[in-house]
């Protein structure tokens, strides 16, 4: 019986090492398609946290419909590199409206994320492009989403596949599968047991 039990939990093993060698080479290519809106409070009073989510509304209602109209993610980088001014715009007056005096700064760059669960799907952790968003200090607790695909509005489960359809379908399979938590959980495991060779 303890032989039976060994060679189970030894095959289960193996299995998960190679799943996680799979699903790293998907999460490479989905890391190289996607762009994600990253932002960071001023601090983590209930007033700041509020307008953090001011400034992402403002923001997301003018990179929204200019994102859905992007083919890659070469596109959506120019799209809101071109609408930076305007972005920047949108935030300031967001805050000035909730009377804030903060700055905010915008920055496109790649940032490192841990995995992300979401409604609809999930994103396994790794390095992205990233639109992100500071807002003074930029010491409290922060919020991000997808831009590209436009995935941040995605209402329901229909609107979502529909902003995936760029994504290839072992991407798709990858951040939508059932148990995909766990895989990303073994997945995170197998980066850093690489990264240590």
């Amino acid at each position: 019986m303890k032989r039976c039990f060994g060679f189970v939990l030894c095959c289960t093993f193996f299995l998960s090492l190679w799943l996680a060698a799979m699903d790293e080479s998907a999460s490479r290519s989905l890391s190289d398609k996607v762009l994600r809106l990253h932002v960071i409070a001023a601090s983590d009073s209930e007033t700041d946290q509020q307008q953090k989510l001011l400034v992402r509304d403002a923001v997301l209602e003018t990179l929204t419909p200019v994102m859905t109209d992007c083919g890659s993610l070469q596109e959506a980088e120019a799209a809101v590199e071109a609408l930076l001014p305007e972005l920047q715009t949108a935030a300031e007056e967001a805050l000035r409206q909730s009377g804030s005096t903060d700055a905010v700064r915008l920055s496109l760059s790649d940032e490192t994320y841990p995995l992300r669960n979401y409604t609809f799907f999930s994103l396994p952790g790794g390095r992205y492009r990233s639109l992100r968003i500071r807002i003074g200090p930029a010491a409290g607790h922060n919020w991000w989403c997808v831009v590209f695909p436009p995935l941040c509005m995605a209402a329901a489960e229909e609107d979502a596949e529909e902003a995936m359809a760029y994504l290839e379908e072992p991407e798709r399979q990858l951040i939508t599968a059932d148990g995909r938590i766990l895989r990303f959980r073994v997945l995170d495991w197998w980066k850093k047991l690489q990264s240590r060779r």
